[in-house]
């Protein structure tokens, strides 16, 4: 975990503690005392600093000052935050190293992996695994503090199951559908009214320099028509990439593994019963865990 600080006040008595998780699609932020008291959360757009650092750090300080807002704390007191952020993105060097050049308005800030908070936040410390599918898709497993991530690889790379996944299968088959290859359907119907397109250029025109969060915003048109022929088959298919990474994670020994994420929930049904049986509840949230890494950083007990 990596640390940028400028200091405002001693790191033995920190006022105010930020958890940030920060995904392809939006940032969810939790604000406590130096108690552990809950005093707000907030919500914001993207931080996937491998996406846009830019887009980040505004989404970053976006949610931050609505904390403080949500929680009636003066915008002065920015300053005072110490702050730990789980990023996506974070894991590729060269996203991280630019990243750790920002100039931040927080009076300390450390930066690790969407992966590890959500690792921290869902197991307490204790050993287990985690699948994240939302925007992205990544896997990642926690013992004895040691963090091992699988998968992450970006949409272009790796990411199936994920919310951009669905949506660029969808939008890769109604272009064979424009094209004439393959039949149409209501589901390839729904996405072209979605996009206002009725031509394979207009779609291609639309589509071919999206990031993933356009694809993703998609994924809710392929579970509205699981009951279809093409839906099903894309659901399928995710199922499968999900199953063989539960399978990894049993095979190196670990028994909780839990499915978190956007996308999660709705996919978790096209999984076998046999799979969804060695599913277990995360603890708490990944903004709850960056604050439980933060204070472990700081030394700081509740």
């Amino acid at each position: 975990m990596q640390e940028t600080k400028h200091d405002s006040q001693t790191p033995s008595a920190p006022k105010l503690f930020l958890g940030i998780d920060g995904g392809g699609s939006k940032c969810r932020v939790r604000l406590e005392d130096g108690s552990g008291l809950f005093l707000a959360e907030a919500t914001s757009g993207p931080a996937n600093i491998a996406t846009s650092i830019a887009q980040a750090q505004e989404s970053i300080t976006d949610a931050a000052v609505r904390a403080l807002m949500y929680a009636d704390v003066p915008l002065e007191k920015l300053n005072t935050l110490y702050v730990c952020a789980g990023l996506a993105g974070a894991a590729v060097p060269s996203a991280l190293s630019e990243m750790q050049q920002w100039q931040h308005p927080f009076a300390r800030l450390d930066i690790t992996t969407d992966m590890h908070i959500a690792c921290a936040g869902a197991h307490q410390a204790r050993k287990g695994a985690v699948i994240i599918i939302g925007t992205g898709f990544c896997a990642g497993a926690i013992d004895n503090h040691q963090l091992t991530e699988f998968g992450g690889h970006g949409l272009l790379l790796s990411d199936g199951a994920s919310g951009a996944w669905l949506g660029l299968s969808l939008v890769r088959h109604t272009l064979e559908v424009l094209d004439g290859l393959s039949s149409s359907c209501p589901l390839n119907d729904a996405l072209l009214q979605y996009t206002h397109c009725n031509t394979a250029i207009e779609l291609t025109a639309q589509s071919i320099n999206a990031a993933p969060g356009y694809f993703a915003q998609f994924a809710p048109l392929v579970f509205s028509h699981g009951h279809e022929p093409l839906g099903k088959a894309l659901l399928s298919q995710a199922a499968h990439f999900v199953s063989r990474y539960i399978d990894h994670l049993q095979q190196q020994g670990y028994s909780r593994i839990c499915l978190m994420g956007g996308v999660a929930h709705a996919l978790e049904p096209s999984l076998s019963k046999e799979h969804r049986a060695l599913l277990t509840p995360m603890q708490t949230p990944p903004e709850s865990g960056a604050l439980q890494l933060l204070r472990h950083r700081l030394g700081v007990e509740l």
